[in-house]
């Protein structure tokens, strides 16, 4: 993780902290909301890719403040993280609908190819 995205570790974990549910979410059941709170105290505890796994089954389920919680991991995963988040279209769709959020746009990146070694052939 970057020294910039770092700084920003703990305002994420004040927000998440404080998070309460918008008012256009649906009831949680009880187990919902102690598998939310098991993927936030991930989150805290810096098991980010734990978290993000325990939010998307969440949001996949339907469940509003974690489908917020992985949008914005999605979204902010190379700056804050360090790393891309996977997901599908579908899923960034309706995590966007849930969260009253407009649907992000799934952008192609592209990787370096890994230098081979060269070999020193000499005949």
């Amino acid at each position: 993780m970057s020294t910039a995205a770092f700084k920003l570790v703990p305002a994420v974990l004040l927000v998440l902290a404080c998070h309460v549910p918008s008012t256009h979410a649906q009831p949680s059941t009880g187990a919902a909301q102690r598998l939310h709170a098991n993927a936030l105290a991930s989150f805290q505890k810096a098991r980010f890719p734990e978290a993000y796994g325990r939010l998307i089954a969440l949001a996949d389920a339907g469940h509003a403040p974690a489908a917020e919680l992985a949008l914005w991991m999605y979204l902010n995963g190379p700056t804050v993280f360090g790393r891309d988040w996977d997901s599908t279209p579908e899923q960034l769709t309706a995590w966007a609908q849930l969260a009253r959020q407009p649907a992000p746009t799934m952008l192609a990146r592209s990787y370096p190819q890994p230098l081979l070694p060269v070999t020193n052939r000499t005949r």
